[in-house]
């Protein structure tokens, strides 16, 4: 980020003070690591470019509470992470969904994401809206996603060609998943269900599994429209399906 105003105003939203650990993820020249900072949390900054090792470590010498780890987030053991952790961050556009799938499955208690305005407002997207995709579906399964902030192109020297937008995307708990294997396995579902948007979810789940009789148990279970479409279901009625999916195909392998 270049803009001290927006780095502060995002910083100032997250509501991050000294007891928070945060997660910044793709340090840049830190303008935004130095805002948070001075709140006195943990900072973790992330940078995969070693390049600018020398800017942000002249900018966060007086900062004892920020770490610096020039790595590739995708590649990173995040297990020092502590349960209720933030993440505040302007996020590379082109990775936004694999960054999106790593954070969900660590355990945070919200994320503060900038990201271009067109992937944050299809993360919004309701049921029924052509828009809607199977990461909106997930993340909106976990969580509960609020646009908190526009930011516009003219923020930025040099100007990308995109606004962008901050989503604050909150854990829900209870948290519907017991375990990483069961977010993993819900994750791949809907995903196949995605697979061909233009298909009805009977379809799309057909070319899974060949057993017409389990499909049909599934559907009915958790009583969906065979007819529906995948964006046409809420993430309450893709949960029901996951696991009436789960039931009877875990029945048919024993």
């Amino acid at each position: 980020m270049s803009n001290e105003v927006f780095a502060k105003k995002i910083v100032e939203l997250s509501g991050v003070n000294k007891q928070d650990t945060v997660l910044e993820i793709g340090a840049g020249a830190g303008t935004l690591t130095v805002a948070l900072a001075e709140t006195g949390a943990t900072i973790y900054a992330i940078e995969i470019d070693e390049r600018l090792k020398p800017i942000l470590e002249e900018r966060l010498l007086t900062f004892p509470n920020v770490h610096l780890i020039f790595s590739d987030f995708l590649a990173l053991d995040l297990s020092f992470l502590p349960s209720g952790y933030k993440c505040v961050s302007n996020i590379p556009y082109y990775i936004t969904a694999p960054i999106l799938k790593r954070l969900i499955f660590t355990p945070f208690s919200a994320l503060f994401i900038m990201m271009q305005k067109e992937v944050g407002e299809r993360l919004l997207e309701e049921p029924g809206s052509s828009n809607r995709g199977f990461l909106t579906v997930v993340l909106q399964t976990v969580a509960n996603i609020e646009k908190i902030l526009m930011v516009p192109k003219s923020a930025f020297v040099p100007n990308p060609e995109v606004d962008s937008v901050v989503l604050k995307i909150t854990r829900k708990e209870p948290f519907p998943f017991v375990d990483s294997s069961q977010l993993e396995s819900f994750w791949r579902f809907v995903s196949d269900s995605f697979s061909q948007k233009r298909k009805t979810i009977y379809n799309n789940l057909k070319a899974i599994t060949k057993d017409t009789k389990v499909l049909e148990l599934v559907i009915k279970e958790a009583n969906i429209p065979s007819n529906a479409r995948p964006e046409q279901l809420s993430e309450e009625q893709f949960l029901m399906l996951w696991k009436a999916w789960s039931k009877f195909t875990n029945e048919k392998q024993r």
